[in-house]
């Protein structure tokens, strides 16, 4: 039997094998064996386990949040925040979203609906995902999860709140506050301001190591960017939580190290990639690295913040969403984007056109001729995150060849 239909037919053995602590211990010592020599791997994989574990343990309450709303405040209630959208994204690149994505069909009928949210409708329908207790979902960088929760909420439970701001910190400081307080609460944790303040320290430790990685590579390109598109799902998922420290700390010291050992890439071809990227097995990138051109710097790695106020935690943690610039407003993107070519020497743009993203979609060809105007050579290409049968890889690379032949 194949993994595929283990996964989606015997779910309920699965589910059962997931309760007990043998399956874990054999998991990290698979880990640690088989990537003891790419730390970054596997600190991240462990991270997973334990996010696992804990969701399907049945021990511990379970909240469903999008990638924009804030963990920190989860890990102070101990819980282990789980992300749909980096569930939908890690099974495309595991090659098992088909089935998802087909189950969707009888939810949503319109096919132009994010394959993202799309698979995360359909792994809800599969029974896949553990039955959530609470689903949080703030209105940026989307508005496609707050109707996949609507529909996890009917299909499985849950208790489903909506973060908004108005693009007011302090109307969106008292909606964080309000939850953060009222799920305490019903958790029964006594100590909740004491252990918001532990992981709003976790969560500045682990972005000053964040901060340096940045700076690094502003002069190093000692790691292709498309592992930086891959590191996507710990950047919005692990700050507040000592993994969150040790990830970033071992990113940065892997940098530092090969920085040290003289293994610059010294691409040909500098790029800065808008958007995400596409996550399935393909050989996109091993072909673009064969032309000598590499991602320099990311549109997902750009977000940043100002150090968190462990006095003044709801505040700052408002402030932090609302400066999350990337994914964000015409003007804004514009903007981050001219400056980080600048910063990371970039000879031209792609910006990536997923598939049914209203949010990253509609403006890329109205950003295009911006940059365009500012003499930045830049190129749309259009495809899809994690549906493979959606990216017209050959069309992509004939369109990318003659881009690269005028910026190199």
């Amino acid at each position: 039997m194949n993994i595929e239909k283990i996964i989606y037919e015997k779910n309920d053995l699965l589910k059962k094998l997931l309760k007990f602590g043998p399956v874990f211990w054999g998991a990290k010592a698979f880990v640690l064996e088989r990537y003891k020599n790419d730390h970054i791997t596997k600190v991240s994989y462990l991270y997973a386990i334990d996010l696992i574990r804990s969701i399907y343990s049945n021990k511990k309450k379970v909240v469903m949040v999008n990638i924009f709303t804030p963990t920190e405040i989860f890990y102070a209630l101990d819980l282990y925040p789980l992300l749909p959208e980096v569930a939908s994204s890690f099974l495309g690149a595991m090659g098992l979203i088909r089935r998802p994505l087909q189950e969707s069909e009888e939810v949503v009928s319109a096919a132009d609906v994010c394959s993202v949210h799309r698979g995360i409708i359909g792994l809800a329908k599969l029974d896949i995902f553990p039955n959530p207790d609470y689903l949080v979902s703030y209105t940026k960088p989307c508005h496609s999860p707050l109707y996949s929760f609507n529909i996890i909420s009917r299909l499985e439970g849950g208790e489903f709140f909506v973060l908004d701001s108005y693009d007011k910190v302090d109307f969106l400081a008292k909606n964080l506050e309000e939850l953060f307080y009222y799920m305490a609460k019903k958790l029964n944790i006594k100590d909740a301001n004491n252990r918001l303040k532990r992981t709003i320290h976790l969560s500045n430790e682990a972005y000053k190591y964040f901060e340096e990685v940045k700076e690094l590579r502003k002069d190093h390109t000692v790691i292709d960017g498309k592992d930086f598109l891959d590191f996507v799902a710990m950047i919005f998922s692990s700050f507040g939580s000592k993994h969150g420290v040790l990830f970033f700390k071992t990113l940065r010291d892997e940098i530092k190290k090969r920085i040290k050992e003289g293994k610059e890439l010294n691409p040909k071809i500098r790029l800065y990639w808008m958007h995400l990227g596409p996550y399935f097995k393909t050989d996109f990138f091993l072909w673009m690295r064969e032309k000598g051109a590499y991602i320099v710097f990311e549109e997902s790695t750009s977000i940043s913040w100002e150090i968190l106020d462990e006095k003044n935690p709801f505040e700052s943690l408002a402030k932090k969403m609302l400066n999350l610039k990337a994914f964000s407003t015409l003007e804004e993107r514009f903007k981050l984007g001219v400056e980080n070519v600048n910063k990371y020497k970039a000879n031209g743009i792609i910006i990536f056109n997923q598939w049914g993203c209203r949010q990253g979609s509609v403006p890329s060809y109205l950003l295009r001729r911006k940059f365009m105007e500012e003499g930045i050579p830049t190129i749309v290409i259009d495809g899809d995150l994690i549906d493979e049968t959606n990216f017209p890889k050959e069309q992509i690379k004939t369109r990318l060849e003659a881009f690269f032949e005028v910026i190199a």
